[in-house]
């Protein structure tokens, strides 16, 4: 398990993806990709991994896709024992490099923090964390009624979230308190 310094800014950084089990004899890797869409992976130029001291940059010799997997290999490894040494590593990105979004989109970050009203103008509360359990996302919204628990409200765009306005923290949804 790695440690976590806490001389590195964490907020800087986007956990994007982690190295997994070894392929072959000549240090690749299996790259478990974090991102929606995979292949997001291969539109960034710089990567880097948590050291004992510090955010330390690592360079790619390849990353490719391989029976909807992605196979990748660090210019520093040659043989299967140097990569067992690197797995389970967390790969992360600058958020600064992210792509731009689109005006009514946001990372799963920036929608932490954000305050969710409904239709109706009842403010139900403010994301706490966003989860996947398989079907689709999840915004975990806590409550501002002490009688409920945490808000569990499906990320399903134009039918449940109608839109997101990072200028004004702000989520609207179509759902109910109570539902």
């Amino acid at each position: 398990m790695m440690r976590r310094n806490s001389s590195v800014d964490l907020s800087l950084f986007l956990l994007i993806a982690k190295i997994g089990k070894t392929r072959g004899l000549k240090g690749e890797f299996f790259l478990r990709s974090f991102a929606q869409n995979p292949e997001t992976l291969f539109s960034f130029k710089k990567f880097y991994a948590l050291s004992t001291s510090a955010m330390e940059e690592v360079h790619f010799e390849f990353m490719r896709e391989s029976n909807s997997n992605i196979v990748a290999k660090l210019k520093s490894i040659n043989d299967i024992d140097e990569a067992k040494a690197y797995g389970q590593k967390d790969i992360f990105v600058l958020k600064s490099e992210l792509p731009e979004l689109d005006e009514n989109e946001a990372y799963w970050f920036e929608l932490e923090g954000m305050q969710v009203t409904n239709l109706e103008g009842q403010h139900l509360g403010q994301v706490q964390e966003v989860n996947n359990f398989g079907a689709s996302d999840v915004l975990e919204v806590k409550s501002l009624n002490k009688k409920t628990k945490n808000i569990l409200i499906p990320f399903i765009k134009n039918r449940v979230i109608i839109s997101i306005d990072k200028s004004k923290n702000s989520i609207l949804v179509d759902w109910q308190e109570d539902y």
